[in-house]
């Protein structure tokens, strides 16, 4: 019941702050404000995948997952892998974002400091589960659709992970960049 009255204060402020700033946050940087309220951040996307592996919920996991093309078989292949190697961890796995690059979608795709402008983002997550040696894996996001930002009037976003892999093999999702 706690949980449960937790969860309609924080709607309502949600609410109340859109209502505020306006469905269209444009031009101004309380969006990002909202965003991390709303949980639409990578960091909580990555959490949320961590936690389904972590209850060996292998569907709840894979829905973290943006669904890689049909052709994409080595695709395929790495998000039933590295999501099977993390369920394998058990209900202690536990993790810490290392560093997160972030990267313009837009025009011309960069990296780039300003993460309000980003549709992309580049995590290294340290993952344990409190038995061996931590394991570095990189997690890569993307605003699906893209995301133009100061171009298209900072819309709020959404993420979803496209890759993940272990720290030094190679992206199959965002070769390019």
């Amino acid at each position: 019941m706690r949980d449960l009255t937790w969860r309609m204060g924080f709607t309502v402020l949600a609410l109340t702050a859109l209502a505020v700033i306006g469905l269209n946050a444009s031009c101004s940087p309380a969006y990002q404000l909202l965003e991390q309220a709303l949980g639409r951040t990578p960091q909580r996307e990555i959490a949320g995948y961590l936690e389904a592996t972590a209850r060996g919920n292998r569907s709840a996991a894979l829905a973290f997952w943006l669904e890689p093309p049909p052709e994409s078989h080595d695709l395929q292949g790495r998000r039933d892998s590295v999501t099977d190697t993390l369920i394998a961890l058990g209900p202690r796995i536990d993790h810490r974002v290392l560093d997160v690059t972030w990267w313009r979608t837009c025009c011309e795709p960069a990296v780039i400091d300003d993460p309000a402008q980003a549709g992309g983002a580049r995590v290294r997550v340290a993952i344990g589960s409190g038995v061996g040696a931590e394991a570095t894996y990189v997690f890569d996001l993307l605003v699906p659709g893209g995301y133009w930002g100061d171009a298209a009037g900072n819309p709020l976003r959404d993420w979803a992970i496209v890759d993940i892999y272990p720290e030094g093999m190679q992206p199959l999702a965002w070769v390019a960049w």
